[in-house]
């Protein structure tokens, strides 16, 4: 038999307080149902990873709406719309804590590659003074959380904030969906940055600039990634 595939972790944080009611929500889940099946491709088309993804709602408090780890097919073709949460509110440091407690050393395996945390919201937090800072920050103190691609969509202007730029990885813009029918776009976007930033060799000041294009005064969506790929190397955690 072939070798195992290695796991990439990909952890979705998705806003679901009372600013995403109606047709925010709707367009959210309609974006990250579209953006299954690009993962499911992507991991279709190499050799080395099984990608493995999980959901976070967060509003006031967080609540895992997709608690193990699972294969993205699978989830693809079981998924379960988010709700959002009336009158919630968007409350990061709980949810930074929650993804800081399933990326801790004796939760993942040991041959896992680094992870994926991708952060959908459409407001600033709702913290208490200083708040947002320290829940970075424990996520940050992990190992997997300081090495993870940090992909931050904003939905609206208002949410392209300098918590958002806090929060990014460096090499990666934070990706703005300026109305709902973006969404998808920019979560697309950030599907293919996951799966190219998990490799090495990748040029990622190209791709840094491929997704810059993804912004709201352009409504082209970037070129996808390039068909199958060869069984390179991917990027281990520390």
């Amino acid at each position: 038999g072939g070798v195992a595939r290695r796991p990439l972790h990909f952890i979705v944080m998705a806003d679901c307080s009372g600013s995403m009611k109606g047709e925010k929500m709707q367009a959210l889940n309609y974006a990250l149902r579209s953006m299954l099946p690009h993962l499911v491709d992507w991991e279709r088309d190499q050799l080395q990873a099984q990608l493995l993804i999980r959901i976070l709602a967060f509003a006031s408090a967080p609540q895992w709406s997709v608690p193990e780890p699972v294969p993205v097919a699978y989830l693809s073709l079981h998924w379960r719309n988010l709700e959002d949460v009336p009158m919630g509110r968007t409350n990061m440091v709980p949810a930074f804590r929650a993804v800081a407690e399933a990326l801790i050393p004796e939760r993942l395996e040991r041959r896992a590659l680094r992870p994926a945390i991708l952060l959908v919201t459409d407001g600033l937090p709702t913290d208490p003074p200083g708040g947002f800072e320290s829940g970075l920050a424990s996520l940050l103190e992990i190992a997997a959380g300081r090495s993870a691609l940090r992909l931050a969509v904003a939905i609206g202007r208002d949410a392209n904030s300098e918590p958002l730029d806090r929060f990014r990885s460096p090499e990666v813009p934070v990706l703005v969906a300026d109305g709902t029918d973006e969404i998808a776009d920019r979560l697309v976007t950030a599907s293919i940055a996951v799966s190219r930033m998990s490799e090495i060799g990748v040029n990622r000041n190209a791709l840094a600039e491929q997704l810059n294009l993804a912004q709201p005064t352009r409504r082209s969506q970037p070129e996808a990634a390039p068909g199958p790929r060869r069984a390179g190397s991917f990027q281990d955690l520390p």
